[in-house]
């Protein structure tokens, strides 16, 4: 029984129909399905939906990490009440769901699914030539990589209640001045190194970005070709992180959501292992090539 990775998100956008386009036509994602106002979009590959659009706002409404079984929805629903949350079934599951469940995360209350896909949904891996392109001719990202929540001015109390609720492992945790409280950490549940990551930030901020999952730096690079033929500016990038290691760049979408491409996410190999602490003032958290860190990272939606 385990955790496995991150499954899937909901974002909002202010223009449903132009977000629809820019992730098909932009991003080379396939629309699976639309419910209720929703449209479910996928990469691709396994033929699960990655990111589903609803109308209303920015931000994230919801994402989902992947379980074993029933048996961890029914492990971590015991210990969300326990740490008094309320748990709420989701008796009509989304397209690939077997059965989930969710909760509100603290302090922001993000709504954060577990969820166990339909047999048919798994796969045990992918190839890394899996859908390279699509009909169309473009490029598109492999997989949803992961997700990075704004979790209010400290982000203790959400990393916190991901490690001792949840279950999930601190890769890195950066600290403000002092040691007081945390400025931003990045989790794990699985192999890679980090599924969950969190930023401090406003009240009324509850995303940081979106990562995407692309194979190398020659796919980022068409990739990027392709992004700013629909006259989107790169915010930052390509570069490597220092936390992390991960190739990088960042673009902000049509909705004003921040999106990562990211590849190379190095593998956390000693489980037992405890979080590298870094102090936010140490140099070469962004970026191990000397970047700066971007002044519009200091907002996210």
């Amino acid at each position: 029984m385990a955790l496995q990775k991150l499954s899937h998100a909901t974002l909002r956008t202010p223009d449903l129909e132009r977000s629809v386009e820019f992730h098909k036509e932009t991003l080379c994602l396939e629309e699976m399905e639309r419910v209720g106002g929703k449209v479910y979009l996928s990469c691709g590959i396994d033929g699960a939906f990655d990111v589903a659009m609803i109308q209303g706002g920015t931000g994230v409404e919801s994402f989902a990490i992947a379980a074993d079984d029933e048996q961890d929805l029914a492990d971590i629903g015991r210990r969300v009440v326990a740490a008094g949350g309320a748990i709420r079934d989701m008796t009509d599951p989304e397209p690939g769901v077997a059965k989930a469940l969710e909760f509100d995360l603290p302090p922001q209350k993000q709504k954060m699914q577990i969820v166990v896909l339909k047999d048919e949904r798994r796969q045990h891996y992918f190839s890394p030539g899996a859908r390279q392109a699509n009909r169309k001719g473009g490029l598109s990202p492999q997989d949803l990589d992961h997700i990075t929540l704004r979790v209010g001015p400290d982000a203790t109390t959400t990393l916190n209640y991901l490690i001792d609720v949840i279950g999930f492992r601190a890769s890195d945790i950066v600290e403000f001045p002092g040691g007081q409280s945390r400025l931003a950490a990045w989790l794990h549940v699985g192999d890679y190194h980090h599924d969950v990551a969190m930023f401090a930030g406003a009240p009324h901020e509850t995303l940081d970005h979106l990562a995407w999952t692309i194979p190398n730096i020659e796919h980022m690079k068409m990739m990027l070709d392709q992004i700013a033929n629909s006259d989107i500016e790169t915010e930052a990038g390509p570069g490597r992180h220092g936390v992390g290691s991960n190739l990088y760049s960042y673009f902000r979408t049509p909705d004003g959501n921040r999106y990562e491409l990211s590849g190379e996410m190095p593998r956390c190999v000693d489980r037992k292992a405890g979080p590298k602490v870094w102090r936010a003032d140490q140099p070469g958290i962004f970026s191990a090539w000397g970047a700066p860190f971007p002044e519009s990272f200091k907002t996210g939606s």
